[in-house]
């Protein structure tokens, strides 16, 4: 596993950008936004030339920004956590690194999470309220999951329900 040292300094705070992250060797993939019905995500482009779903773009606001600006940090946000998601990296300004584990779409299990069983799971059911009440029982199930790894599980049930319609 890559961990990122941060660099960067804004608002009194560090945190590592994704200027740090590919300064580091991480190639950056091509990413683009896209709206679905649960929201808007970024997407990149995997090593297969495949768009796969990274990191929802969740609306934040501080004290005096603009609609623009809250919009451009809730976008650099999703991105930078989206690159980690797809590049097996984590920033060294992420709580917990020492015991984190990179999440990939295509691990076997994520810190207790067993993604195959979720995956195969969702193929056998039929109708979105079934994967809907199926997103509820694994929410309870793994209770204290990491924000990545409610992002790649958000990921994974957004393709099952598009796989549906």
């Amino acid at each position: 596993m890559a961990v990122i040292k941060n660099s960067s300094q804004a608002y009194g705070y560090k945190y590592t950008s994704l200027a740090d992250i590919a300064n580091a060797g991480i190639k950056i993939p091509k990413m683009r936004t896209k709206v679905t019905e649960n929201g808007e995500y970024v997407e990149y482009l995997d090593e297969d030339n495949t768009w796969q779903q990274g990191a929802r773009i969740v609306p934040i606001t501080m004290h005096g920004q603009n609609e623009a600006q809250a919009y451009g940090a809730s976008l650099t946000y999703a991105r930078r956590y989206t690159v980690q998601l797809a590049m097996s990296v984590v920033c060294d300004d992420d709580k917990n690194v020492e015991t984190q584990e990179p999440v990939r779409a295509n691990s076997k299990k994520s810190s207790g999470v067993d993604i195959d069983y979720i995956k195969t799971t969702l193929k056998t059911l039929k109708t979105n309220d079934e994967v809907d009440k199926f997103a509820v029982a694994v929410n309870k199930k793994y209770p204290n999951i990491t924000d990545k790894q409610k992002a790649l599980l958000g990921a994974i049930f957004s393709e099952a329900r598009e796989e549906l319609e």
